[in-house]
């Protein structure tokens, strides 16, 4: 083998390296991005999940935002004030899962349940009458147009519904 063919056949060699090289790194970035859509997906299910532990703990929640989202002056200053700080949580989550779901961070199956439910509350019409209207300029533009676009989900009842039919399905 002469000088030059050896030249050529460390060439070849270096390629068939640097293209190895690529492809780990490529499956490495895969993995990586993989890996960072199971953290945001399990954010977004640890943050629902300690904004309804107090519900859990204290049925004064429920019954301030069943009230409040049926008829916001119905609900009492005191259960004005509890929904209110839910409903903020709960629509920054929303905003937060939403925009997840724009960067194809969520799956369409696990939008869904999201948005049936962020359209549940921001149709309700204590949301749309009082509460929304004094408080959407704290949530981006482009997500308020999105929510001014929904229509109501069919599918699922009121918080009253819920709390008060416990005959449903007997």
């Amino acid at each position: 083998m002469s000088l030059e063919q050896a030249a050529y056949l460390s060439q070849i060699i270096g390629a068939f390296a640097v293209l190895a090289s690529l492809l780990f790194v490529g499956l490495q970035i895969r993995q990586n991005t993989k890996s960072q859509k199971v953290v945001a997906v399990d954010s977004l299910s640890a943050a629902i999940a300690a904004i309804n532990v107090p519900a859990m703990e204290s049925p004064e929640l429920g019954e301030a935002l069943a009230k409040a989202t049926h008829n916001w002056a119905s609900a009492s200053r005191e259960q004005r004030i509890i929904a209110h700080y839910f409903l903020f949580s709960y629509f920054k989550l929303a905003e937060n899962a939403w925009y997840q779901r724009r960067a194809h961070v969520l799956d369409p199956e696990q939008w869904a349940g999201w948005e049936t439910m962020m359209r549940t509350y921001y149709h309700t019409p204590g949301v749309q009458s009082v509460w929304w209207p004094r408080r959407r300029n704290a949530y981006s533009p482009e997500f308020q147009v999105y929510l001014a676009g929904t229509a109501t989900p069919e599918e699922i009842g009121s918080l009253n519904d819920l709390f008060d039919n416990v005959g449903i399905g007997t």
